[in-house]
């Protein structure tokens, strides 16, 4: 039976990737994407692992946490050991969108950039954002243009502004780039 309202998806934003075991003691190097990683990484914390972590446990418990080379080292309830750790070597690590800090004026979450249409900033109109690629510490943007998805690195010296209210990314790629 329905209620006839749609039910209210939460959004989670992927807040780290846990990349190798560290030591004996169960803890593992997590490379962080957001900036707000000291204030997230609390003990008690509960992690959900994004559904391409589909062998590893729904939800971690964050026991410890500590900075360390870029990083940090999260041991989390339940793994003692380094063989327990390395288990979870490879996932991503995920908050809803609601545990995270509120955003600032002219701040937005990458996820937000998929379905804005993309301009030059010449005023010429690209195409739409179908897809937002993190690689290597390298944020892409996949545009559809002229019918094929063209990648454009999101960097401050391509993209000029990002207005999510009018669903619009302003670009100015360099000559050829949409070309490729």
């Amino acid at each position: 039976m329905s209620s006839g309202r749609e039910a209210e998806r939460t959004v989670e934003i992927g807040v780290a990737r846990l990349l190798r075991a560290h030591g004996l003691g169960g803890e593992i190097f997590a490379s962080p994407t957001t900036s707000d990683a000291e204030t997230l990484f609390v003990p008690g914390r509960v992690f959900r692992v994004a559904a391409d972590g589909a062998d590893g446990p729904p939800e971690l418990v964050l026991e410890s946490a500590r900075p360390h080379k870029g990083g940090f080292l999260l041991r989390f309830l339940g793994y003692v050991d380094r063989e327990g750790a390395e288990s979870l070597r490879g996932l991503e690590i995920l908050l809803p969108e609601d545990e995270l800090r509120p955003l600032g004026e002219n701040e937005f979450f990458l996820h937000q950039l998929v379905g804005l249409e993309a301009w030059r900033t010449d005023g010429e109109r690209i195409g739409p954002v179908l897809e937002v690629y993190e690689l290597g510490g390298q944020v892409l943007l996949g545009i559809e243009s002229e019918g094929r998805e063209r990648l454009v690195p999101f960097r401050r010296e391509l993209v000029d502004r990002v207005d999510l209210a009018a669903g619009r990314v302003w670009i100015d790629p360099p000559p050829g780039l949409l070309e490729l």
